[in-house]
């Protein structure tokens, strides 16, 4: 058995908005379950009390876009980076969009990182990805600051989840699943979808409260991995509760019915 500790960064862009919330998305989770599989205490920072909870964009194809950083020592290391790869070659062979360079893993605490291949990373390659990533909550924390010139529509759409807001939405949950309406204001966009050219949406959530559906117990605790089966069943998260924060056009929604319809 492995005993060294895996510590895993959580990263919240939404802070202004949904503060004090301890987040990773559905893939650094999906990672998390195979380094347990393969042995390896997970921690996830901070190290505090906050329950963890899962970012999602449903109906958005683009994994690992926000920076993951893992810290890893001893002889946690090669077995760590191996099943890393695996996971991130298992998402490329089945053509998801993977952003592999947001991948970066500190060993021994040390100056030096390492992509998910084990080859060395540059310090400015960081730098620039820490920089990124900080910008990115600024400007989320600018956009989530406006205010809706729509009463009926609180929630604000962006493009591609970029914090650049194109229109308003309301965002819902029924029995058919989730549904939103809305108004694109942006003059650019609209033009975009009327030709065909933008014709999905994707949803951003959290969500607090999960439970799968093999174990029946939190999904963030458990090992069982989605879409693995055990004894002939599948695994799958089951959402019971989840915070809503923006819904987005993008050019190619991973869910074909994520389709928008829009009226002029």
């Amino acid at each position: 058995m492995i005993n060294e500790v895996i510590e895993i960064e959580s990263f919240n862009p939404f802070e202004c908005q949904f503060p004090n919330r301890k987040l990773i998305t559905r893939e650094t989770l999906i990672l998390i379950k195979n380094l347990r599989a393969a042995g390896h205490n997970v921690r996830i920072l901070p190290d505090n009390d906050q329950p963890l909870e899962i970012l999602y964009k449903k109906g958005f194809s683009e994994l690992f876009s926000d920076v993951l950083f893992l810290y890893m020592c001893g002889k946690a290391v090669d077995v760590a980076v191996n099943v890393i790869s695996s996971q991130v070659e298992k998402l490329l062979e089945s053509g998801k969009n993977v952003k592999t360079e947001n991948i970066i893993i500190n060993i021994d605490r040390s100056t030096k990182n390492y992509n998910y291949l084990g080859e060395k990373v540059l310090t400015s390659t960081k730098k620039k990805l820490l920089e990124e990533r900080l910008q990115f909550k600024q400007e989320f924390e600018r956009c989530f600051n406006t205010i809706s010139p729509f009463h009926k529509y609180p929630i604000p759409i962006f493009l591609e989840h970029k914090p650049k807001i194109v229109g308003w939405c309301l965002i819902y949950e029924d029995e058919k699943g989730l549904g939103t309406e809305g108004i694109v204001t942006d003059k650019k966009v609209k033009r975009r979808i009327s030709q065909g050219r933008l014709k999905g949406f994707s949803i951003t959530g959290i969500a607090k409260l999960t439970q799968c559906s093999i174990c029946k117990s939190k999904f963030t605790d458990c090992n069982h991995i989605p879409r693995n089966f055990y004894d002939n069943k599948e695994c799958v998260n089951k959402i019971i509760e989840a915070d809503f924060i923006e819904g987005s056009i993008v050019k190619e929604p991973i869910n074909p019915q994520c389709l928008i319809n829009m009226q002029l």
